[in-house]
């Protein structure tokens, strides 16, 4: 592990500030920004966790002795227990094609899923929408060449895979799937740290708040493609604003009876048509 302090003296595990599952609307690229606008804590709730960016960031620089990761959507939460108890088999993680893809969404929807089904939801998924097959059909073969020559299972696949490849394909050298999947495997290195992190899969409206003593909500954007499940915005501003622990919220807007404590730049990775579209973060405090 790569420990270094700030300015301040605290913690800071490099190798692990980052690490999260591919998620839409995670906040790696504000990840330290945001994390910093929060005070230390003892028992840190991450309400709505996604990716679980903020939450492992928390336990990264140093910020909560003890981390609870809560997500209403349960797979999501199981795929996070998996890989942190290495239950992920990525050597032998198969390729997965629209076919296959489709099948895992159904699985899952049906309540029948296998831990690599919620893996090939994410990866596999345009913008980790986890809704629609992340290439086109023109180019899925090129990218199952790319699959097959990094995890060929033998040295003979893998060259019989590099002849394959044309010079029109060395010229695409965007491997978004294998790039997640690296990523999630990374989050493995929290293994002997699995210790500070709970997991539970609850609405968050029906949580006892009562031992958490800071929590943080990445809650849906207003106004922008549905996440797994349906989300009242004017139910949740009101009881955020009712909450007796200190909490924090991220989103784009909010009702003018919430305190919006700081604004924080952040460019847009998946813009349709701008992948460098700035937009504002703002971060609201039941407290002020």
């Amino acid at each position: 592990m790569i420990i270094n302090k700030n300015m301040f003296g605290e913690i800071i595990r490099d190798d692990l500030v980052g690490l999260g599952i591919p998620y839409k609307g995670n906040k790696s690229g504000i990840l330290k920004k945001l994390i910093y606008t929060m005070p230390k804590c003892e028992h840190f709730l991450d309400a709505c966790c996604g990716g679980g960016f903020v939450g492992y960031g928390m336990f990264a620089l140093d910020r909560a002795k003890k981390i609870t990761m809560n997500d209403v959507y349960k797979p999501l939460i199981d795929l996070h227990k998996a890989i942190l108890n290495r239950d992920v088999d990525f050597e032998n993680l198969e390729w997965c094609s629209r076919e296959r893809f489709k099948l895992a969404l159904h699985q899952i929807e049906n309540g029948r899923y296998k831990i690599e089904d919620v893996v090939y939801k994410y990866v596999y998924s345009f913008g980790n929408n986890g809704k629609t097959y992340i290439y086109a059909k023109e180019i899925e073969p090129v990218k199952k060449i790319k699959h097959d020559i990094i995890f060929g299972k033998t040295s003979k696949e893998r060259r019989l895979a590099l002849n394959r490849l044309t010079s029109e394909v060395l010229k695409d050298n965007q491997i978004e799937s294998l790039e997640r999947l690296e990523r999630l495997e990374r989050l493995e290195r929290l293994e002997r740290h699995k210790d500070k992190f709970h997991f539970m899969s609850e609405d968050l409206f029906k949580i006892d708040y009562t031992p958490y003593d800071l929590v943080y909500f990445d809650i849906p954007y207003e106004d922008t493609d549905k996440y797994e499940v349906d989300f009242g915005h004017k139910r949740f501003w009101e009881f955020f604003m009712d909450l007796k622990v200190k909490a924090f919220a991220s989103s784009y807007k909010a009702p003018d009876f919430v305190p919006c404590i700081k604004e924080i730049e952040k460019r847009s990775s998946y813009s349709p048509i701008n992948n460098k579209l700035k937009t504002i973060e703002k971060i609201y405090s039941n407290l002020g």
